[in-house]
């Protein structure tokens, strides 16, 4: 994810969160799996991944769902 944000500075924000210490905000977002990679699109989720997956589908989620 580091690297994403890297070569998407300035057109996407991307923010972690430790899940032990912010426990309340993942189930607040119905985080069940570990990595959870959630997109949002005018402050609205249009995608999820959970489970880690090659950078190669994260970018093509960003370009597919995002737009970017």
């Amino acid at each position: 994810m580091e690297q994403v944000a890297r070569e998407y500075e300035g057109r996407l924000k991307v923010v972690g969160a430790d899940v032990e210490v912010a426990g309340d905000t993942a189930a607040g977002l119905g985080i069940m799996g570990i990595p959870t990679v959630v997109f949002y699109k005018g402050g609205q989720e249009v995608h999820r991944i959970v489970g880690a997956v090659p950078k190669p589908k994260i970018v093509d989620a960003i370009q597919k769902k995002l737009g970017i």
